[in-house]
């Protein structure tokens, strides 16, 4: 009486354990084991009611595992079938190349998938598509990135070329790694056949169609202002700048002498210098000329003898 007492106030795993030791006790305890595990593997009767779909998909999608087998068929295999079984017009999209200067980033992505959901309708409606990605090989961001990778190396030492032998093998490795990356985008497209800038028929190709443009007169020589970086020893694009928003211009007052022709130009006599006033001070030393504009009137005055200002005997403009 105790023992079932002390059961009703357990749980239920600890009450089957006391009525095993009750059973023990008693010497009916293999009998009420029995009649325990029983209970236990008693079917469910509402399992029958509940009407399911009966299927063979698993109940986890396992993406992760799964998309590559559908991968190929959905990218690869549809190019080169679109390209045999289409019966539209050619759609040719050309790719304007990535960097190859690192890993991809969201900027990558956003523009290979807008151009292959147009590549993708343009398939739907039946055409060709010709989609054929390419890589730029060349340019500055390359070299920077393949510089930095020296160790204990003087760059001053290294010669043009084995700078450009350094950042092709760089540029290599990048498209290799790039194009593993594009292709787990599911991008439709020739990657076995991709364009590079740094391969020789390419470069050829380029030289070709320059040596076309001269001819044709469009390639000329002359003097332009260009962005230059010192510690790069190269040309800047204005894309390239980048600015100290929080830097403060010392401006000043620089008079630039004049040669002799353009103080005959203006009617001067003597010795006669421009007066300018600049925020950028240090683009002067690159100075080659000051723009005067057609339409604005300018003073010619000369200086007196006992200025100053160090301009004694000068005529200002």
């Amino acid at each position: 009486m105790n023992q079932t007492f002390a059961a009703l106030q357990l749980g239920p795993a600890k009450r089957a354990a006391a009525r095993l030791a009750a059973g023990a006790q008693t010497g009916s305890g293999s009998c009420r084991t029995q009649s325990y595990a029983t209970e236990a593997k008693k079917k469910n009767p509402y399992s029958h009611t509940i009407k399911l779909p009966q299927t063979e998909f698993p109940l986890r999608a396992d993406a992760a595992r799964r998309e590559k087998q559908f991968r190929h068929r959905c990218t690869d295999a549809l190019y080169e079938w679109q390209l045999k079984n289409n019966r539209g017009p050619q759609f040719i999209l050309h790719d304007g190349p990535p960097y190859a200067n690192g890993d991809l980033h969201i900027g990558h992505f956003m523009n290979k998938v807008l151009k292959d959901i147009i590549n993708r309708y343009q398939v739907m409606q039946g055409k060709r598509v010709v989609y054929i990605p390419g890589f730029d090989g060349h340019g500055l961001p390359i070299e920077q990135k393949a510089l930095e990778t020296l160790k204990g190396r003087d760059r001053d030492s290294l010669d043009p070329m084995e700078i450009r032998k350094l950042a092709r093998n760089f540029a290599l490795k990048a498209v290799a790694r790039q194009t593993e990356s594009f292709k787990e985008y599911a991008v439709m497209g020739d990657w076995t056949h991709p364009y590079m800038t740094l391969d020789p028929s390419y470069e050829a190709n380029q030289l070709e169609i320059f040596k076309a443009m001269v001819e044709q007169g469009y390639i000329y020589r002359q003097n332009k202002p260009v962005y230059w970086s010192p510690s790069s020893r190269t040309a800047l694009a204005e894309a390239e700048l980048e600015y100290n928003e929080k830097h403060v211009s010392t401006s000043v007052y620089v008079k630039m002498q004049l040669t002799d022709e353009s103080v005959a130009r203006i009617g001067g006599a003597g010795k006669v210098s421009a007066l300018v006033w600049t925020t950028t001070p240090w683009t002067l030393p690159a100075n080659r000329a000051i723009a005067v504009h057609p339409d604005l009137e300018y003073v010619l005055i000369q200086v007196a003898e006992n200025s100053e200002s160090g301009s004694a005997g000068y005529q200002l403009l």
